[in-house]
């Protein structure tokens, strides 16, 4: 499977979200495209199914139109160690490729979205913090996919019109769950691309399990999922450099997902209003992210004054300590003898020395 759109050569331009859908892109289905009796397919029996009223719109879902065609897709970035390193891969094999972000890194590190935008690549969308969609709300997953396009927006000044849910696979693994995401998303002007060859870097098997995963099986065109992002991306970028090379040295071409299938661009400059509310929406989620570090900071320092001001404390009571048990033991000055006064009333008169310890001196 690899993009979802709306069928019968109908627009996607459906009422838009705010900030979401570039009014400008337009994608008809149309022959170069689309096969005959061709129809929306489901993971089971029970699932979704071609909808029978003529007149509503559906999604449909179709392979690649190009043989030997392969869109290479990241997902899970941008990385600020190993998107970097594919984009120098790429750049060296002369490949463009579609990178699905996730919106926290987006605020996280704009400059790397600016990087892929000015290299030639194209960018969708992968939600802003990477939930399961399926298991969300409406007004969740409207608001996910919002703030991933001002995310974007506010860090590249562009707009796209793809997306990838998070955990999604191929078109037969889709369940009544999934197809809701999907005709959400449609109706806010969004084309979901799924994916025709998984590579499984993300479980981490090792380079050499990985080039087999994404060893192509005839001539067709495929889309092909990897990740830039997510983990420890070291494999992936090892079996880039062994299987891009490989894959042209057997005929294949690399392209975008929009160029892969033939759709209008999807891609396109933001306007004036959505730029200035992605920036406002980077620099206030940045400057949480600082807050956040100074209070943690704070929360240190506090916890190390604590522990400080516990150890003088332990010291300052065992040198007291120390002192009053020695003191105990020694007497300040000779002793002192005193008589006991005689008062009228009293019994015989009697004297009866006393004996007195003194301290400097004095009797006490």
């Amino acid at each position: 499977m690899a993009v979802a759109e709306r069928a019968r050569g109908e627009p996607v331009d459906g009422p838009p979200a705010a900030g979401l859908h570039p009014p400008h892109v337009r994608h008809h289905v149309g022959q170069r495209d689309r096969h005959p009796g061709q129809q929306c397919r489901s993971a089971h029996p029970g699932g979704p199914r071609r909808p029978r009223d003529r007149g509503r719109r559906h999604l449909c879902v179709h392979r690649p139109g190009a043989a030997r065609t392969i869109a290479l897709t990241f997902d899970d970035g941008p990385d600020p160690v190993w998107t970097p390193r594919i984009l120098d891969v790429l750049r060296r094999n002369h490949v463009h490729a579609t990178f699905f972000v996730v919106g926290t890194e987006v605020v996280a590190h704009p400059e790397l979205i600016r990087r892929i935008v000015a290299e030639g690549h194209q960018i969708g969308i992968h939600t802003f913090t990477h939930p399961d969609l399926a298991h969300l709300a409406p007004w969740q997953r409207s608001l996910e996919l919002r703030e991933t396009q001002l995310a974007v927006a506010g860090a590249a000044g562009v707009t796209t019109a793809l997306l990838r849910p998070p955990f999604s696979s191929k078109n037969d693994a889709l369940d009544d769950a999934d197809w809701s995401v999907l005709k959400q998303a449609d109706a806010a002007g969004c084309a979901t691309v799924l994916t025709t060859q998984d590579a499984e870097d993300w479980q981490r098997p090792g380079v050499d399990r990985i080039l087999a995963n994404a060893t192509l099986h005839g001539h067709g065109g495929q889309i092909m999922l990897m990740h830039d992002g997510g983990g420890d991306r070291s494999q992936t970028v090892a079996a880039l450099n062994t299987l891009i090379p490989r894959l042209k040295a057997q005929g294949f071409t690399f392209a975008t997902v929009s160029d892969a299938v033939g759709m209008a661009a999807p891609v396109q400059p933001a306007g004036l209003g959505a730029h200035l509310q992605g920036l406002a929406l980077i620099r206030v989620l940045q400057a949480g992210d600082w807050l956040v570090l100074l209070l943690g900071l704070l929360m240190y320092a506090a916890g190390a004054i604590s522990v400080l001001r516990a150890v003088v404390v332990l010291i300052a009571a065992r040198r007291h300590r120390r002192l009053r048990t020695r003191h105990r033991s020694q007497l300040w000055g000779p002793p002192v003898t005193a008589p006991v006064s005689e008062r009228s009333g009293c019994a015989a008169p009697h004297r009866s020395p006393t004996t007195w310890p003194t301290w400097n001196g004095r009797a006490r």
